[in-house]
């Protein structure tokens, strides 16, 4: 299939080799066409935990497309696949996927007599049509027809004058030699007859968003005309990836040390009892614990007090018990039911006697808090050590939260950044993840979003692909109290209603719920963060030894933070040496690159605060696209008057 070896390291092989994605080789433009499978690490995977995480999100894209009249179904969590890609070590012995020439249209290269070339327009494996035979050169046409509005494709003989029928000597799709000034400009094309010598500009026709063979509609806006795109690599397609650390459990680590089946297992439980919820991460929220405590004929079931006695819990003082010791009889509760369930016992009798019925009544009451599994990632990242059971184990996280040679006055260090706390996390799990492309713009709104579909026939089922890597990461913690602070002095331009409640004492309390019930105040604490992160990148590259590309940022908002990590499953260390050695000047130059952009004013004023030049990273390591950044949030400008980091 593939006549060459194309080779992608795994840290970028998500963003530059996954199923339709372009590339050049050897002045050829491919596209991917097949990822093999790991079925070892699919095997492995915890299928039941992430496989409704990555359908909301999928379907989330789909609803918002749907809006401009796209037609595809929302799609169920269990018709998602889930597939672990191949990464091999030696090319020679192994290869992990195919591809193909595309575009499949070139034209003959064939010198004439006249010094001339043929440049007759012809489809690869087909005869040229010209009368030369396939070993004379020929030169691939890189550019396609492209749609703007619906994101549809097509070869440039399908939407343009090409191959039509001459208007001066009518002689029937005469029109097939292609000529330009610049090859690399689509503007300067044009079509000549293979008859009289006609020759026209290159004219491409307007698209009306559907597809006859699938007699799809992809959107009901306007027509609009068709643009010559050159297919290479994030010119059309972008993959949208979704990160999540994966962080175990205390019971999910074995006396060993090793990842057991607990986690995998109680995954499969919450889903089998509970269909209807999108994942297990709510019974992490507050609200819902409140919700369970509160429900007293929870506690006076036998089976729910014999649970509690066999976990060393006592019920009279539940409202005093640990959130894992909470978490522990949820976990126990749910799993012996579902055992229960599958061994043949009364699927009604056993809901009752173990009040499953009661737990789902208190996740209905919690299902519209906007609260997710990133956002549970978020605060186990941010927990700190624990010396307990299993704290050894090379599956948990290794933490840290001062740095070896730490600035002097470290608390009024941190302060001066506005920074909680800054937590250096080696060895632990990152689940990445290809939930499907992005065509055109990804400043679009809505971005055309298509999800991957693998197989054929009967076959064929929408699919994710997945990773997974031990890595190493920086999560800053900014500090509640300077953030309110913050907003307050920019009220103006974040919400004039926005009550701060500066006097309570409760700074996290009133932080939390400002983002969780106040949109506007979300959005500009996301763009704080974002842009924050994307200033710290920028600035990494001098301490780490890791080029930008070798970066990524997750943002945090409900907890106040960010985690910038590295994408190479081999890692060196750049990240903690910086932590703990270079940390006071990475900081300082951050601050100084967010001061002065090169491009100011016009960056600060006409681009928004964010540029190339200052704050943009290659868009595989931003996880929102480089949008949501603007300067003045962190130094103070025309839209932030009072920038976080200003003295």
């Amino acid at each position: 299939m593939n006549k060459f070896e194309h080779s992608i390291p795994e840290s970028s092989a998500f963003f530059q080799g996954h199923i339709d994605q372009y590339f050049s080789k050897s002045k050829m433009s491919y596209q991917v066409i097949l990822n093999f499978e790991d079925r070892i690490q699919a095997d492995n995977f915890n299928v039941p935990k992430f496989r409704p995480i990555f359908c909301r999100i999928i379907n989330k894209f789909i609803a918002l497309r749907a809006r401009d009249g796209w037609e595809q179904h929302q799609i169920l969590s269990d018709q998602l696949k889930l597939q672990a890609v191949k990464f091999v070590d030696n090319i020679k012995e192994e290869i992990s996927g195919y591809y193909r020439i595309e575009s499949r249209t070139a034209i003959c290269r064939k010198k004439l007599p006249n010094n001339q070339y043929c440049n007759h327009y012809f489809e690869l494996g087909e005869p040229r049509g010209c009368g030369h035979n396939s070993t004379e050169p020929f030169k691939q046409i890189t550019f396609i027809a492209y749609c703007d509005e619906c994101g549809r494709t097509a070869p440039l003989h399908w939407m343009t004058n090409l191959r039509n029928n001459c208007p001066t000597c009518h002689a029937e799709r005469s029109l097939n030699i292609l000529l330009w000034d610049k090859s690399d400009s689509i503007s300067t094309y044009k079509v000549k007859c293979t008859q009289c010598g006609h020759e026209a500009k290159l004219y491409f026709i307007s698209c009306d968003h559907y597809i006859r063979n699938s007699q799809k509609t992809l959107s009901i806006k306007p027509r609009r005309r068709f643009k010559g795109v050159a297919i290479r690599a994030s010119t059309i397609i972008h993959p949208l990836v979704y990160s999540i650390p994966d962080i175990p459990n205390g019971e999910e680590i074995d006396n060993s040390g090793r990842r057991n089946t607990q986690g995998r297992n109680f995954s499969e439980a919450f889903h089998a009892l509970f269909p209807e919820f999108e994942g297990e991460h709510h019974l992490f929220l507050p609200e819902f614990r409140a919700n369970v405590i509160n429900t007293e004929e929870f506690w006076v079931l036998s089976r729910i007090i014999t649970s509690c006695d066999d976990l060393n819990l006592d019920v009279q003082i539940k409202t005093q018990w640990s959130q894992t010791q909470f978490i522990n009889l949820m976990k126990t509760v749910i799993k012996t039911a579902n055992h229960l369930i599958d061994a043949g016992g009364d699927s009604a009798t056993v809901i009752a006697r173990y009040g499953i019925n009661l737990i789902e009544r208190a996740l209905t009451n919690t299902n519209d808090i906007d609260f997710d599994e990133n956002d549970l990632q978020g605060i186990y990242l941010g927990m700190h050590p624990s010396s307990g059971q299993n704290a050894d184990s090379p599956l948990l996280p290794k933490k840290q939260l001062i740095p070896n040679l730490k600035p002097n006055d470290y608390p009024q260090f941190l302060k001066r950044f506005g920074l909680k706390e800054i937590m250096h996390i080696a060895n632990f799990n990152m689940v990445q993840a290809v939930l499907g492309t992005i065509k055109g713009s990804t400043r679009r709104e809505p971005l055309l979003f298509d999800p991957v579909f693998t197989g054929v026939g009967d076959s064929r089922r929408p699919t994710v692909f997945v990773r997974e890597f031990l890595t190493e990461g920086i999560l800053f913690h900014l500090d509640y109290g300077k953030i309110l602070e913050w907003a307050e002095a920019n009220k103006m331009y974040i919400d004039e209603s926005l009550q701060t409640d500066l006097n309570d004492n409760n700074e996290e309390t009133r932080y939390r719920s400002l983002i969780t019930y106040n949109n506007e105040f979300k959005d500009a604490v996301y763009t704080l963060l974002h842009t924050y992160s994307h200033m710290l990148i920028q600035q990494s590259t001098i301490n780490t030894g890791l080029d930008i590309q070798s970066l990524a940022e997750i943002v945090y908002p409900k907890s106040a933070s960010f985690f910038i990590y590295s994408t190479s499953s081999i890692n060196i260390g750049g990240l903690e040496d910086t932590y703990h050695y270079h940390l006071e000047d990475w900081l300082h130059r951050t601050v100084d690159l967010a001061l002065d952009c090169p491009q100011d004013p016009a960056c600060m004023i006409h681009e928004g605060g964010s540029c190339n030049a200052c704050s943009y990273l290659p868009e595989f390591v931003c996880e929102n696209f480089n949008q949501n950044l603007d300067r003045s949030a962190l130094i103070g400008g025309p839209r932030y008057t009072r920038g976080y980091l200003s003295q």
